[in-house]
């Protein structure tokens, strides 16, 4: 019993090396009552990434979309049928130790809003993490 104790301990000493980064955006979309809603995506485009994109799940309530880790903006573009919407960020890369043994983690960090043709949206979380969350709250209509 006293050996597991000591191993725990040990453990519990020990820098956490869980890597929680992600390159991924969390968009999630609400109706006036601040209720979650699903929308029909039928397409979108993000800024640096050739074509059209369609969603495997083109009804969905939340999505995750990526971006470029080696650039500091981004735009994204969503078609609802006939409707085009655009929300555009700035954003930065920012590199932590953790500790020695674990090495450098990367984040993006620093989200910031540049521009949306959105008529509401709030930007929830600044970092992308895994564990962060929805970053950018849209209401529609």
């Amino acid at each position: 019993m006293c050996i597991l104790l000591l191993g725990l301990w040990g453990c519990l000493t020990e820098p956490d090396c869980f890597d929680t980064s992600t390159n991924l955006v969390t968009f999630a979309f609400y109706d006036a009552d601040d209720e979650l809603v699903e929308v029909e995506i039928d397409s979108l485009t993000i800024s640096g990434v050739e074509g059209i994109l369609i969603p495997e799940d083109t009804i969905v309530s939340a999505i995750s979309l990526p971006v470029n880790p080696t650039e500091t903006q981004v735009a994204f573009t969503f078609y609802f049928g006939a409707v085009a919407e655009t929300i555009s960020f700035n954003y930065r890369l920012q590199t932590e130790v953790v500790s020695k043994n674990c090495g450098a983690l990367a984040y993006i960090t620093d989200l910031i809003l540049v521009d949306t043709s959105f008529e509401n949206v709030t930007l929830l979380n600044n970092k992308l993490a895994t564990n962060a969350g929805t970053n950018v709250k849209i209401i529609v209509e």
